[in-house]
C-alpha cells in the first residue's frame, strides 16, 4: 500500500485503502485558504489570458519588485520560483552531499529533496506540544551545513518563538550553518509574525515563502526565497529558464497588492479554531495548538495509529491527511484543515458518530 505523500489527492488515498469515495466528499487534507478566491482574480481573468501568448519575464522582475516593496527588501535579496517545493529542491541541489538537520515533524519535501541530492540528514525530533529545544537544536546543528525550521510548522500548525529562532541563527552563524526558515503559513497568523528582515542582518539566513496557500492558487505554483544578494545570485544560476510563467507572475502581483484578503482569512481561521477546538476536545480528541488553517487531531486514549479513524472518515465523505510520512508522528495523528463553517460542522458530526460507535 502506497499512500500519497501529500494532501489534496483524495482519489489516490481512497483507492489505496480500497474505499469508494463519495462524490460530494470534503477534502480536509488541503491546507489552503478556506475562503473563496479573491474576486480580483476572477474579474481580471480575461486580461490574464493575454499573457499566455508571450514568453514570461525570466527574472520575474515586476513580481519581485512588488514583493520587495511589500517586505521592505531589495529585489537582489529575492528569488521567485515555481512554488515553494521547487525552491526546496533548488536548495537541496545547492547543498548537495552536505550535512543537513531538519526540525521535525515537518514538511516531508525537505527530507525527500535532500535525499535525492545525497545529503547526510539528521532529524531533530520535537514531542507534543512541539516546543523548540534551542539547546538541542544548536548542539546537533553545529556540525551541519544546513538547518530547516518550518514556522508555523506543517503539520502541527504550532508557531515557534521568533526570539528563539533568531537565537539559534545567531549561535550557528560562527559555525557557518545556513538556516532555512519556511514561512509558507506565516500569513495565516494575525499580523503575520515573520523573520524575513533577518536576511539583512545575517548571512546565514534563508526565508522561504509560498503564495499558493493564502491566495488559493495551488494549481498555479508560486513561491519565493529571501536571502543575502550573494546567495540569491548563486542560486539563480541553478534555476531553470522561465521557471515562473507569465500568467502566474501577473496573478501573483495582484494577490500581493490586495491587503484586505489576508486579514479576512486570518480573522476567519482564528474564529473557527476558537469555535471547533473546544468542541473537539470535549468529544475526547487531542488537538494541536495550531495558529494557522490546519491542525493535528487524534483520540486522547489512542496509543497506536489512526488508520481506523482515517478509514471511517473517508467512508463518511471526509478526507483527512494521513501522517505516516511525517517522522515521529508515524500515523498516530490526522491533519485536518480549517474549512467553511458548514464543512467544519459536518466534520464535527462525523467525529461525534465515531465516538458513539467506539
Amino acid at each position: 500500500m502506497q499512500l500519497p505523500n501529500h494532501g489534496a489527492n483524495p482519489e489516490h488515498l481512497a483507492k489505496q485503502l480500497e474505499i469508494l469515495l463519495q462524490a460530494n466528499a470534503i477534502d480536509f487534507s488541503v491546507n489552503t485558504t478556506p475562503l473563496p478566491l479573491q474576486t480580483q482574480i476572477s474579474e481580471n481573468w480575461q486580461s490574464y489570458l493575454e499573457t499566455i501568448t508571450k514568453y514570461p519575464d525570466p527574472t520575474s522582475e515586476q513580481l519581485t519588485a512588488v514583493i520587495a516593496e511589500k517586505e521592505g527588501l531589495s529585489p537582489h535579496e529575492l528569488l521567485v520560483g515555481n512554488g515553494a517545493a521547487q525552491l526546496i529542491f533548488l536548495l537541496a541541489l545547492f547543498f548537495q552531499r552536505k550535512r543537513v538537520a531538519i526540525v521535525e515533524p515537518s514538511f516531508s519535501e525537505y527530507r525527500d529533496a535532500c535525499q535525492i541530492f545525497n545529503c547526510e540528514i539528521e532529524g531533530i525530533f520535537l514531542n507534543n506540544p512541539w516546543k523548540l529545544d534551542v539547546t538541542e537544536i544548536i548542539a546537533k546543528s553545529k556540525q551541519k551545513d544546513l538547518l530547516f525550521i518550518c514556522n508555523p510548522n506543517n503539520p502541527t500548525g504550532v508557531a515557534y518563538s521568533l526570539q528563539e529562532i533568531e537565537y539559534v541563527i545567531e549561535k550557528l552563524e560562527p559555525f557557518q550553518v545556513t538556516v532555512v526558515i519556511d514561512e509558507a503559513f506565516y500569513d495565516f497568523q494575525e499580523n503575520g509574525p515573520t523573520l524575513i528582515k533577518l536576511v539583512k542582518n545575517y548571512q546565514n539566513v534563508i526565508v522561504l515563502r509560498s503564495l499558493t496557500k493564502m491566495y488559493g492558487i495551488a494549481g498555479l505554483r508560486l513561491g519565493y526565497i529571501a536571502a543575502n544578494p550573494s546567495f540569491i545570485q548563486k542560486l539563480r544560476l541553478l534555476q531553470a529558464p522561465w521557471s515562473v510563467n507569465g500568467l502566474v507572475q501577473r496573478i501573483g502581483c495582484d494577490c500581493l497588492q490586495d491587503l484586505r484578503y489576508p486579514k479576512e482569512v486570518q480573522k476567519y481561521c482564528k474564529s473557527e479554531r476558537q469555535r471547533i477546538f473546544p468542541l473537539l476536545r470535549e468529544m475526547g480528541y487531542e488537538v494541536s495548538n495550531s495558529v494557522v488553517n490546519f491542525y493535528l487531531l487524534k483520540e486522547k486514549t489512542q496509543q497506536g495509529e489512526s488508520m481506523p479513524l482515517l478509514k471511517f472518515l473517508l467512508q463518511q465523505g471526509i478526507v483527512p491527511r494521513h501522517t505516516y510520512n511525517f517522522p515521529s508522528l508515524d500515523g498516530r495523528y490526522l491533519r485536518l484543515a480549517v474549512k467553511t463553517v458548514s464543512e467544519n460542522n459536518q466534520l464535527l458530526a462525523v467525529l461525534a458518530r465515531w465516538k458513539e460507535q467506539c
